[in-house]
């Protein structure tokens, strides 16, 4: 069953470097890689993209989007707002 990700949703990556770490969905590319950001590693200039098979899907958050899209809000900001999602394992 695939996932249909939409731009503000919060996703946690379940492989790579990043693996268990939360972020915001900003973007969705004509092949369907899903540009996420974190606000630390990966900013809002400069997105990841990345395999939606690769996401597991937290909720979807129009606070946290509205943020993202707003030009006052820094990186900081975005990553505080979503490293309450940050899952140990």
């Amino acid at each position: 069953m695939d996932q249909e990700f939409k731009i503000g949703d919060i996703v946690i990556s379940l492989l790579g470097h990043d693996k268990f770490n939360p972020f915001i969905v900003v973007g969705i590319d004509k092949n369907g890689f899903i540009a996420i950001i974190d606000g630390k590693y990966r900013t809002k200039e400069s997105p990841k993209l990345k395999n939606p098979k690769h996401l597991k899907f937290v909720e979807h958050n129009e606070e946290i989007l509205s943020k993202v899209n707003s030009p006052l809000t820094t990186n900081t900001e975005i990553y505080k707002l979503i490293k309450v999602y940050k899952i140990k394992e």
